[in-house]
């Protein structure tokens, strides 16, 4: 059986793109035809009595064309989804702003009650280019006083991967590592987010990365709702992580910065 669909009358997604110029000869147009349809009405009833049956028909023209003003205003000024050059901007907004600040309310009342961490978005050297690492993510460094970590965050429109790295001495720990933070992941995997944990060594340092993907239904960047969900998930998801290694002493402050292996 079908499932029925709520009907979108107006998506912005939609709309064809017109430069700026067509933008405000339509409105232009609009607003004209509005204004003048208003001023020839009151003209006619006040000062035209053979001409008051024309003041209906030119009532309803102004209100159509002040409804179609309304809706071009909305349609032509909405934010196009279809920019790759803005969804570029907002993969920086999401990634150097929105999450930094979700990131920023972390608390870790093992290390100190009633304080929230510190967060850097680490930058690149100029001969990478974007300023960030590896395609479509950054690097985010941690630290409430003595308390270190670090991780990587990735956004690919509507894909998520969040990266931890965790210092371990052999292989063997892969296993321990899991159970140590099964309940952190486990609550990750209600909303989507799967794990996997692999152990690396680089150059002179063992670690385990732990990464984590998640794909939303709907796209996440220009979705202000989807957005703040997935910055305050990933924020607590951090949280949860940064509790459990405190706890666990296990150092997530790694030598090699997190990111895809």
């Amino acid at each position: 059986m079908n499932e029925e669909k709520t009907p979108s009358y107006l998506d912005a997604q939609q709309v064809i793109y017109l430069p700026r110029w067509a933008r405000f000869a339509v409105i232009t147009v609009l607003a004209i035809l509005a204004a003048s349809a208003c001023i020839s009405a009151v003209i006619f009833l006040l000062a035209r009595e053979d001409l008051k049956d024309t003041v209906v028909p030119l009532m309803s023209i102004a209100q159509t064309a002040a409804g179609a003003f309304a809706i071009v205003v909305f349609a032509l000024f909405a934010e196009k989804q279809l920019s790759t050059k803005r969804l570029h901007q907002k993969t920086g907004e999401f990634l150097e702003i929105h999450l930094k600040e979700a990131l920023s309310r972390i608390e870790i009342p093992q290390v100190r009650k009633g304080t929230t961490a510190k967060v850097i978005v680490v930058e690149r050297v100029e001969t990478v280019h974007g300023g960030r690492k590896d395609i479509y993510g950054a690097n985010y460094n941690l630290h409430l006083e003595n308390f270190r970590m670090r991780m990587w965050v990735g956004i690919n429109v509507k894909r998520l991967s969040v990266i931890y790295f965790a210092k371990v001495q052999k292989p063997d720990d892969v296993e321990r590592v899991k159970d140590i933070f099964k309940f952190t992941f486990g609550g990750a995997e209600t909303v989507g987010y799967t794990t996997n944990f692999e152990y690396a060594q680089l150059e002179d340092e063992h670690i385990i990365s732990m990464w984590s993907t998640a794909v939303a239904e709907h796209a996440i960047l220009g979705n202000p709702a989807e957005q703040l969900f997935w910055v305050q998930d990933i924020a607590m998801m951090t949280q949860s992580l940064a509790r459990t290694a405190q706890r666990n002493a296990v150092s997530l402050n790694t030598l090699a910065e997190p990111g895809p292996l």
